[in-house]
């Protein structure tokens, strides 16, 4: 015997018109909320790029400080070249990178490189310090013992490294703190006696 059905079993008229009110209810609360989510990472981005700017210009320090004290740097004009050491997990640790700090276009860009020697393979790696710069400006302090107490704008490739070395630009027509490092800060600073010149700052 079949199941006698019951006139009131489904869904009325006035049930689909109050869950399909809920419905654009709740898909109304949902797209609000993902516009303030979508505004306030837009508002991320700027911030991001800034950040990544700054990383770029510590990885820069590191780079003039880990220098060893024998190596060679040499700048002329608004370009620096120098050699280092960089153990960062992509160049193998050892081996001299080549680092250049110059304008390409309107960036000012520093590039690591070492060269394929058969052993090692090369590997290149590049950093932004600024996407719109100008004014690009290099100052080197000779050592106390080099006569001149001035900022000099060149420095020639030799045996005797600067003090200072410092690198200014301008970003959107402002000057941009400078980058002051001490070369090979690490390799003069790992022993000191009393009578070493004491690190700056």
């Amino acid at each position: 015997m079949m199941p006698r059905r019951r006139r009131t079993a489904g869904v009325t008229l006035l049930e689909l018109l109050v869950s399909l009110a809920m419905m654009a209810a709740l898909a109304l609360i949902l797209a609000s909320s993902f516009g303030v989510i979508g505004r306030a990472l837009a508002r991320l981005d700027p911030t991001q790029a800034q950040m990544a700017l700054l990383l770029d210009r510590a990885t820069l320090r590191r780079w003039i400080e880990d220098m060893p004290l024998e190596a060679a740097l040499q700048a002329d004009g608004d370009s620096l070249t120098f050699q280092t050491l960089i153990d960062d997990g992509l160049f193998w640790p050892g081996v001299l990178a080549t680092v250049t700090v110059a304008q390409d276009g309107d960036a000012l860009v520093a590039t690591a490189a070492t060269p394929d020697d058969g052993e090692h393979p090369g590997h290149t790696q590049r950093i932004i310090l600024s996407t719109i710069a100008s004014d690009v400006g290099l100052g080197f302090l000779a050592p106390l013992d080099g006569g001149s107490a001035d900022w000099v704008a060149d420095w020639a490739m030799g045996p005797v490294l600067p003090d200072l070395l410092r690198i200014t630009y301008a970003i959107d027509g402002r000057m941009a703190p400078p980058l002051i490092v001490v070369p090979a800060r690490t390799a003069r600073y790992s022993v000191m006696s009393l009578s070493s010149r004491a690190p700056p700052g």
